[in-house]
């Protein structure tokens, strides 16, 4: 079959652009043509795309028009729908996409996975906006500033309206866990659960080098400042720790000051962006992978890989993620937005460096049962589901979401 996945990045800023490039070879090699759309964002970067459309302009004080009409992407995607003619159509993250490209999609077989926040889920609508747009308490929607209360008035109203129309050419909503499908349930559907996957990374024996490590986007929501803040209650039981933060983002520059304020400079390394081939030498020389996430993650990708390696996870009891976590077998799960939990768990396990090797085998073996074969195995029958509507009398939503259910 031939697929189009549209995205809003074409370059790997997150889990949803990881996945896309990692399942595109196991998709070719069954058989299957694929091509890829997605904005210019990030002209500095490696794209994976075959298909580019300008992204919206943010110094542009008509840009929050633009997010009810992208003319880049709909046009794009008129040309590329006459001119490749997909079996089926995979939308991704929406923000850079725009909801007018939806009315291009009546008469083609559509799914969209739900990633994380967009502004179509209300639920959710909170963790898309940007801390510039808050007075104090992020995520907080009675500490929102002016700037924040109409940006948020914008989506959740005005943007809204065309979202509930369009959406309604998706065919079938994907979420990674759960959570996630709970929390969408109340704006789309029909929804189906399926887990993400992990393409296995080699293991390596564990050993206690005191090392804690965070892979991810620097930005606000992942909580990266509550860990460094953990540090000043781990370094006087153990001098030797190092945290490694790897990535890049809008919080960096507020990451490097206090890291300074907190005297930190000679434990606390930051790399920048890392390429993915070269992510294995840096698990395998930490002992803990810590993801302290305070808002709702949908799955969590660096989760699994942490555990492919054999590394155990101390993470935030936010979204997907007790999904993953079987909390103390496999890793720890704190509550968000407490350092001092984090800081507890890190001492327990550098303290017994048994307790540490026997959490990483178990995350391996929990790592084992994501296979990226058996996603693409779902991925292939819920594509051909929706086609198989197209051809026969069109299902009621409720038989089509569990004909699309995955074991």
């Amino acid at each position: 079959m031939k697929v189009l996945r549209i995205v809003s990045l074409g370059y790997i800023a997150g889990g949803a652009e990881n996945g896309i490039v990692k399942l595109h070879p196991y998709l070719l090699d069954r058989g299957h043509s694929v091509k890829i759309l997605a904005s210019n964002l990030g002209a500095d970067k490696k794209h994976f795309n075959d298909y580019t459309f300008k992204s919206i302009n943010s110094t542009n004080p008509l840009k929050l028009l633009f997010f009810l009409f992208n003319p880049s992407s709909f046009f794009a995607l008129r040309k590329i729908l006459k001119e490749y003619q997909p079996d089926i159509v995979h939308l991704h993250t929406m923000n850079q996409i725009t909801p007018s490209v939806l009315f291009l999609l009546k008469k083609h077989p559509t799914v969209m996975t739900l990633h994380g926040p967009e502004t179509f889920l209300r639920n959710l609508l909170l963790w898309f906006l940007l801390p510039a747009h808050f007075k104090q308490h992020f995520y907080d929607q009675k500490d929102l500033n002016l700037a924040g209360k109409f940006t948020y008035f914008y989506f959740n109203s005005i943007q809204k309206v065309l979202y509930n129309i369009g959406l309604k050419n998706v065919d079938i909503f994907i979420a990674p866990s759960k959570s996630m499908q709970n929390l969408a349930e109340a704006d789309v559907s029909p929804i189906v659960h399926v887990p993400n996957f992990i393409e296995l990374r080699t293991f390596h024996a564990l050993k206690n080098n005191y090392n804690v490590l965070f892979v991810g986007r620097l930005e606000q929501m992942k909580g990266i400042e509550l860990l460094i803040q953990a540090l000043p209650s781990i370094i006087p039981l153990f001098p030797q720790t190092t945290l490694t933060i790897i990535g890049d983002g809008s919080s960096k520059t507020d990451l490097l000051d206090l890291t300074t304020r907190l005297q930190l400079e000679q434990y606390v390394h930051f790399t920048g962006w890392v390429e993915n081939k070269d992510l294995d030498s840096y698990y395998e020389k930490a002992s803990i992978v810590v993801m302290p996430s305070i808002v709702a993650e949908s799955f969590g990708g660096v989760i699994l890989e942490a555990m492919s390696v054999g590394r155990p996870v101390i993470a935030t009891k936010v979204g997907g993620i007790p999904e993953i976590i079987d909390d103390g077998v496999d890793g720890y799960l704190v509550e968000p937005k407490n350092s001092e939990q984090i800081a507890e768990k890190i001492i327990q396990l550098f303290s017994d460096e048994e307790l540490l090797i026997v959490l990483g085998r178990n995350a391996r073996k929990k790592a084992e049962g994501f296979s990226i074969e058996k996603y693409a195995e779902s991925m292939e029958k819920i594509y051909g589901t929706v086609i198989d509507t197209y051809k026969t009398i069109r299902r009621p939503q409720s038989i089509l979401q569990e004909e699309c259910e995955v074991s």
